[in-house]
């Protein structure tokens, strides 16, 4: 992948993939497995002509239609916010400069020709993550258009099975058939990556293993500042959902967080009359964790409600993107 340096200005890298001449392109695609470690082992797939050409046309298909999004005025690019919920006509985007770990995963990608040449080894398969589908420009540097893949897309491996016309008699597919679709899940050239599919990009880039490795110490703060009556089933149903890790984390990178109090949440639950109790007096005062709604404190500490200027009404929001 491209050294990292200055901001990249993503707009014009988007802009420039939309009008690429896909045909004029060179294309590889190579398969991803992550058994261990940060970084997934990468091997580049030995493929005919039909396709190459195949696969040149997904990603043709892929551009077309958000270059006639483009065209219309209804593509908008946005900074990539993992609690916020994108509208079909958004693109998010990010720097690679910001998030070292997706890099970490990219490297593998840097000089595809070195890559090893895919073997169909059954521990590279049974660990497949997602494959990528390198198009190199005459100028200018590679774009990665990438896709998640489980090894249930094996045919082989799939509770699935195919059978084809043999002289006049169908017998059963043996050999090992990979499926691939239309779709395409993000996009990266240089340091910009734009995200099409937001869950399945995070589960390609091992988010929900970042914030796992993040979740005790991100906790812990809120341990430490917000009492919370049977913290360790709060705890428990926590860890277990990438949504909840990163609204943790978000909750704990809140300035308001060092300084809040009970009377402040108090004041948040009576004002929007939430249905959140509390347990003990005083100084033992703590909220009350309620597993038949295991999101209600997370909604109540990352500031999920809010007061509409225009009706006076108060609303919870499922989704926000801070706009100053």
């Amino acid at each position: 992948m491209t050294q990292l340096t200055e901001r990249t200005d993503k707009k014009a890298v988007l802009d420039g993939i939309l009008c690429l001449d896909v045909d004029a392109c060179g294309v590889q695609l190579c398969l991803a497995s992550m058994s261990s470690g940060d970084a997934p082992d990468i091997q580049r797939v030995q493929t005919s002509e039909d396709v190459a050409h195949e696969f040149k046309e997904i990603v043709k298909r892929t551009l077309a239609k958000r270059k006639k999004d483009s065209d219309r005025g209804d593509l908008v690019l946005k900074e990539y916010d993992p609690q916020a919920k994108p509208d079909r006509h958004e693109v998010e985007s990010l720097d690679l400069a910001e998030h070292e770990f997706i890099k970490t995963q990219l490297d593998g990608l840097s000089d595809v020709a070195t890559l090893d040449v895919f073997q169909q080894a059954s521990d590279f398969v049974s660990n497949l993550r997602f494959y990528a589908i390198v198009l190199k420009p005459a100028t200018g540097d590679p774009i990665y258009f990438f896709r998640a893949y489980t090894p249930k897309k094996e045919l082989g491996r799939s509770p699935l099975f195919a059978i084809v016309l043999k002289q006049g008699t169908y017998s059963r597919v043996e050999d090992s058939l990979f499926l691939f679709d239309q779709h395409i899940d993000c996009m990266v050239q240089g340091t910009a990556v734009f995200i099409f599919n937001k869950d399945k990009f995070q589960k390609i880039f091992q988010f929900y293993e970042m914030l796992l490795a993040s979740a005790k110490q991100t906790l812990q703060i809120i341990q430490q500042r917000v009492p919370i009556d049977d913290f360790a089933a709060f705890e428990v149903a926590c860890e277990g959902h990438l949504q909840k890790l990163s609204k943790l984390k978000n909750i704990a990178s809140k300035p308001y967080l060092q300084t809040i109090t009970m009377n402040d949440i108090k004041k948040v639950i009576d004002k929007y009359d939430l249905q959140i109790e509390t347990v003990g007096q005083g100084e033992d005062e703590k909220i009350k964790f309620n597993a038949s709604d295991k999101w209600a404190i997370l909604r109540l500490l990352d500031d999920d409600y809010l007061e509409s200027v225009m009706t006076n009404s108060h609303y919870e929001v499922n989704s926000k993107r801070a706009i100053a």
